[in-house]
């Protein structure tokens, strides 16, 4: 008989706090794992990131669909409990600075010799060695670090940016190594170590960026990719701002002639010269779409099949009727994204559950 969920009978224990450690528990909770979060006496600080309750919407919204123990680990009992909870998991993620598990006596040193088909996950800021190694490593340090922050922001007038990038992304990373790890358990019958660092998943993120740079020596500004994209911001006449996207396919730009009444001029006369004189480009769109109401301007862009959409806040999304016909939205949180036919997700759990 099928497990009710994808990773339905899968253990994990989470040690982890803030948020790369807990989305990586959150993600695999989403599939049906039943994951356990360790928190330290007092609980993990992101439960006081926002507002005077225990509970911020912060907090849970990494940490849904997990059962909570506080367990102090730097006291023998503790330690001892958190032994006892690994000693029945699947998975073990943990994101301290490195050397901070094996100084509390649960590092993968000890572990992989007591628990021998345990895949033991650490998320570390800038990896297990090195000059930066030891250093508090927290989203914006990392996001800035990892060149994701000069690819986006005003160098000139540095502001970081939110939502939490690295940290987002190295839950991410997390996530895909742990269930290869699994995988090749399946295999082998042993587990191993998932060494991913926050540092290492913003590289990774900026593949494209990098391996351009390697290739033709280009820096990317913030406004680099729009212009090779052919991406547009515009407003309508009601002060509705949306994007048009004309990629690579020359049907699009054709096509878009056509919607806006324009006459094709030399200087756009051909993707690459579009790409040389975007901003010029840019300033004619936004003369041209501003003469009419957003809705309109979708029921034209829509009729050519040009590819569009609404710059949505989140206030937006949470009533855009796409998000609303596939189930992405929930009353108190996020729904996952990722269907299967043959397994139906149940919804998260709204509360905090007590081991």
């Amino acid at each position: 008989m099928k497990e009710a969920t994808p990773l339905g009978g899968l253990r994990v224990v989470e040690a982890g706090q803030y948020i790369s450690a807990p989305y990586a528990g959150k993600l695999l909770a989403d599939l049906g794992a039943e994951v356990v979060k360790v928190e330290p006496p007092g609980g993990d600080p992101m439960r006081r990131w926002q507002g005077s309750g225990s509970m911020s919407p912060q907090f849970a919204a990494y940490n849904r669909r997990k059962r909570l123990v506080t367990l102090d680990l730097k006291d023998p009992a503790g330690l001892a409990e958190l032994l006892e909870l690994v000693a029945g998991a699947d998975v073990l993620i943990e994101n301290f600075r490195p050397g901070v598990a094996d100084r509390l006596g649960f590092g993968w040193a000890l572990l992989k010799e007591r628990e021998p088909q345990l895949v033991y996950c650490s998320i570390t800021g800038f990896g297990p060695s090195g000059p930066y190694a030891r250093r508090p490593a927290y989203d914006t340090i990392i996001s800035a670090v990892g060149g994701l922050y000069g690819h986006l922001v005003d160098l000139a007038d540095p502001r970081p940016i939110g939502p939490a990038f690295s940290d987002l992304l190295s839950g991410m990373s997390a996530t895909q190594g742990i269930l290869a790890a699994l995988h090749a358990r399946t295999a082998s019958g042993r587990g191993q170590r998932v060494e991913v660092s926050m540092l290492g998943a913003v590289t990774d993120f900026l593949t494209e960026a990098i391996g351009t740079y390697l290739a033709t020596g280009s820096v990317p500004a913030p406004g680099t990719r729009a212009a090779r994209a052919q991406a547009f911001g515009v407003v309508g006449s009601d002060g509705l701002p949306f994007v048009v996207h004309l990629s690579v396919p020359e049907k699009f730009w054709t096509a878009l002639l056509g919607v806006l009444e324009l006459a094709e001029e030399p200087r756009f006369a051909s993707r690459e010269l579009r790409h040389r004189h975007y901003v010029e480009l840019e300033e004619a769109l936004r003369a041209e779409f501003a003469k009419r109401p957003r809705d309109e301007w979708f029921e034209r862009l829509a009729a050519a099949d040009i590819p569009h959409g609404p710059l949505n806040t989140v206030a937006d999304l949470v009533q855009d009727p796409q998000a609303n016909h596939l189930g992405l939205i929930g009353e108190q949180a996020t729904r996952p994204g990722t269907r299967f036919s043959d397994h139906h997700g149940r919804l998260p759990r709204p509360r905090e559950e007590r081991l």
